[in-house]
């Protein structure tokens, strides 16, 4: 009977050790994250912004030979990724704008951005602050005003849409409201 305990306490360690070592294989993110360390830098070495001018490095139009509004053009189109995020399963908090739905209307497929609005009331960040998102199901259409927690394997797959073009892809394993 002892033995037979003691062979049970063992299954059960090592189950609870498999299943620490499962949910601990994710990799919850923010989306700074997804930029690699060369578009970081330029992001940092931006001079200050001047108030006292007509035009603004941040304006899309912006033509100028200006170095700050060319590197910041260059961060606006970035489509560098991290190769090691590649095939790793991640969670990370975003914003859901729909691309594809199922006949009763819920979405299947998405960019996740990381503010409301992304793609369609402004210009869309850069590639590489936009996950292409599939697999989902259950998702109806009218909680796209809510963030979401989205887990999954993470790519560096590209995707393209008429709202914009993503630099990762991510098969979705859950999608779950964001708590504040």
């Amino acid at each position: 009977m002892l033995r037979m305990l003691f062979v049970l306490f063992k299954l059960m360690l090592v189950a609870s050790i498999s299943f620490t070592t499962l949910a601990n294989d994710v990799k919850t993110i923010e989306w700074t994250d997804l930029i690699p360390e060369s578009d970081q830098a330029l992001m940092a070495n931006l001079p200050e912004v001047q108030h006292d001018s007509n035009q603004s490095i941040f304006d899309q139009d912006y033509n100028g030979d200006d170095p700050a509004a060319l590197q910041w053009q260059e961060i606006l189109k970035s489509a560098k990724v991290r190769d090691e995020l590649n095939n790793t399963k991640i969670k990370i908090p975003g914003f859901i704008v729909p691309l594809e739905f199922d006949d009763q209307q819920n979405v299947t497929h998405f960019f996740l951005v990381p503010y409301f609005g992304a793609c369609i009331h402004v210009p869309p960040p850069p590639p590489n602050q936009l996950i292409y998102v599939s697999g989902a199901s259950n998702l109806k259409a009218d909680m796209i005003y809510s963030p979401f927690w989205i887990t999954g394997t993470l790519t560096t797959e590209t995707m393209s849409n008429d709202l914009g073009q993503s630099a990762y892809s991510l098969k979705a394993d859950n999608i779950e409201e964001y708590s504040y």
